[in-house]
């Protein structure tokens, strides 16, 4: 008998059920006791929920991935100390982090969350900036994903609970399972086969420099702590890996649970000075003189400059919403023009995530030596998480590198770009120069905050002091903050640590 078209639709409609539904049954029946597995071999479920907060003193080692001196390995290596306080039947968070990086200046950081608020405090110069709501939302998960929350997170998103089958790592079995954060991001757990204990959490997302990228925690040397009368265990030492490379190693020598959580730990401190968080990506444009730009909005600024027929842009940072903005407003600018080269001041991460935009624009890319196999990297690496316009439209980059410095002219105007390194922030450095404005554009080297104090002055800002002596300058467009002149270098460098 020939089938009707309604009951052809029918079949349809629940093939996906009937094919589909089984596999995800069974694919959750499979995950569901590696689970239970993992909270039983922590401590149980009763002493998990009984966990009211947590608190560690930590010490480790932090490798400067991204921010090194030079691209590739060995990284530059910084020694930390971390205490933290996680209350998670309050909502709450405070993390203290002391960095002391190798020829550098030290920091001391504060970052809290209560509920759906936040902020950030220099104990050195006393200034808190208020969380971004992105910032907000990264506390809150990372209060959701802490060791002694996590599985119970996991727990009640039961739904999402997806067996990956098995795997070895370090030649001992490992069962893993994933789940759906309720941000929607996908968490790896991967649990010892022996133990039940949970050893590895991983992400993937995509990184502006990195592409599509896994973050790994590998959990170990796990303690017993009390609880009441029960007991749960947590892991003392966690190993942070970003694309493979080890970018944090944590030991911590106390972990406390049911501290109490007082109020004052996530209270802003006395007498700080409150300056609000940079802007979202809009782009503030500048004149610094004829056919000379300062674009400046958020956390990043750039320097461009017009001339006769085409646009050099110094400074391609962030990622790509940065260099569209970026693109957007020297298009409104100089209309017609298009951009001819792009130069990073240097490789960091931070300042080089936007590079692929202007690449897949036919943009050459103008850098030093030392960083020509890296940008060509950069072009070459996967983004089929989140494609961006390199992705959508490959074509290979074009570098030219320069040693000492490279002047731009149309007869009119000059730009120049120096390279000025190397010094302890990195190896190569280029500072953007323009002679008949006696303007410099100098990114990380000597930062201008647009309002509260100067940080303390480091080795970096005094050898770029030393290096513009040669150039007659009268404005400074830093990378990060507002113009300013010679004198506030002169403040900046009379500023000490405490």
């Amino acid at each position: 008998m020939r089938a009707s078209a309604s009951s052809i639709l029918a079949f349809v409609c629940l093939a996906p059920a009937a094919l589909f539904g089984g596999s995800a049954r069974t694919s959750y029946e499979e995950a569901r006791p590696v689970l239970d597995a993992g909270i039983k071999a922590m401590g149980g479920l009763e002493a998990l929920q009984a966990v009211k907060d947590v608190r560690r003193i930590g010490a480790g080692t932090g490798y400067n991935l991204g921010q090194s001196l030079r691209p590739d390995a060995p990284l530059t290596t910084r020694t930390m100390e971390v205490t933290s306080l996680h209350d998670f039947a309050g909502g709450r968070s405070a993390t203290e982090t002391v960095n002391v990086p190798t020829g550098g200046v030290t920091t001391k950081v504060r970052a809290v969350l209560s509920g759906d608020s936040g902020f950030g405090y220099s104990l050195v110069t006393k200034v808190l900036t208020p969380s971004t709501p992105a910032g907000v939302a990264a506390a809150k998960a990372a209060l959701r994903r802490d060791p002694a929350a996590l599985l119970l997170t996991a727990r009640a998103r039961g739904e999402t609970l997806r067996s990956l089958g098995d795997e070895t790592i370090d030649g001992k079995p490992h069962h893993v399972i994933t789940f759906a954060d309720g941000d929607g991001t996908q968490i790896g757990l991967y649990f010892e086969a022996a133990s039940g204990l949970l050893a590895k959490v991983d992400t993937l997302a995509d990184d502006p420099v990195l592409g599509d990228a896994v973050t790994e925690n590998v959990l170990s040397d796990y303690r017993d702590v009390a609880v009441g009368s029960a007991r749960v265990r947590l892991p003392a030492r966690v190993v942070t890996r970003l694309a493979g490379q080890v970018t944090q190693d944590l030991r911590y020598s106390v972990i406390e649970v049911n501290t109490g959580a007082r109020d004052d730990a996530f209270a802003a401190p006395p007498g700080a000075q409150t300056i609000p968080p940079a802007a979202a990506a809009g782009v503030t444009i500048t004149k610094l003189g004829d056919g000379a730009y300062f674009a400046s909005g958020g956390s990043h600024n750039s320097l461009f400059v017009v001339f006769d027929d085409h646009v050099v842009v110094v400074e391609g940072p962030l990622n790509e919403t940065r260099s569209l903005a970026l693109m957007a407003r020297i298009a409104e600018t100089a209309p017609g023009k298009p951009i001819k080269y792009v130069v990073p001041t240097h490789y960091h991460f931070d300042h080089s995530g936007g590079l692929r935009t202007f690449m897949a624009r036919g943009v050459t890319v103008v850098t030093t030596p030392g960083n020509k196999a890296f940008v060509e990297r950069l072009a070459a690496t996967p983004h089929t998480i989140r494609p961006d316009s390199l992705s959508r439209a490959p074509r290979p980059p074009v570098v030219e590198t320069f040693t000492g410095k490279r002047v731009f002219t149309d007869g009119t105007r000059i730009l120049e770009v120096i390279d000025i390194g190397p010094n302890p922030h990195v190896a190569e450095a280029v500072v953007g120069y323009l002679p008949r404005e006696k303007v410099v554009f100098v990114s990380d080297l000597f930062t201008i905050p647009p309002e509260g104090p100067y940080p303390p002055a480091g080795p970096a800002l005094g050898e770029f002091s030393e290096r513009i002596k040669s150039l007659a300058v009268e404005k400074i467009a830093p990378g990060h903050g507002r113009i300013g002149t010679m004198e506030d270098l002169k403040a900046a460098l009379a500023v000490r640590a405490p």
